[in-house]
């Protein structure tokens, strides 16, 4: 196998004994994965000899790279397994500073919040596009005028503000043709 391939099944095997470890620390594992973490150190050393052999700089740069990856990950490992083992650490969801149970309610709330405005907002631009595409299609289709979607967008994002201010967050544009103009209104719904 290529170095070049080594290192990079190897980047996903650290990762995945990362996620393993963290697991363990954060109580949602029993055991620590030890014997993976030993499996890691067999492939590192093979990683090393097969590095020192090579005459591609590039791949001894990798290798040197993830060496030195794997064994600052190691020492965290060891050193937070060992904290546990001595009793000076407790696996558990504060095991890293993280979040208590009022605090990962506090940050789902936000989050939720969050993504209510962007699925808010999601909704605005698809209603401003629906709008836009309405309006050109009857300027072309009665009085022969074409306009750009880029112009209707941008003219009706600056209606938005005065609009909200008079109706609220609960709209939507009517697009009808009147008197030899395509118009567009805002109504309730």
């Amino acid at each position: 196998m290529q170095i070049g391939e080594f290192v990079s099944t190897l980047i996903t095997k650290i990762e995945k004994l990362d996620h393993d470890f963290n697991m363990y620390f954060t109580a949602q594992e029993k055991k620590a994965p030890l014997q993976a973490l030993e499996n890691m150190k067999r492939e590192i050393n093979l990683l090393m000899k097969g590095a020192a052999d090579s005459q591609n700089l590039v791949e001894k740069n990798l290798a040197t790279q993830l060496i030195n990856r794997f064994t600052t990950y190691r020492q965290k490992w060891e050193r937070c397994v060992r904290d546990i083992e001595e009793g000076r650490a407790k696996p558990g969801t504060k095991f890293f500073g993280g979040f208590g149970s009022s605090d990962l309610n506090d940050l789902k709330s936000a989050v939720n919040s969050v993504e209510r405005q962007d699925a808010e907002a999601f909704a605005m631009s698809a209603m401003i596009d629906q709008t836009a595409n309405k309006f050109i299609e009857l300027s072309k289709k009665y009085t022969n005028k074409a306009y750009s979607f880029d112009a209707v967008t941008e003219m009706l994002t600056k209606k938005i503000g005065d609009v909200r201010q008079k109706f609220g967050n609960d709209f939507s544009f009517d697009v009808y043709y009147e008197d030899g103009k395509v118009k567009i209104k805002p109504v309730r719904r």
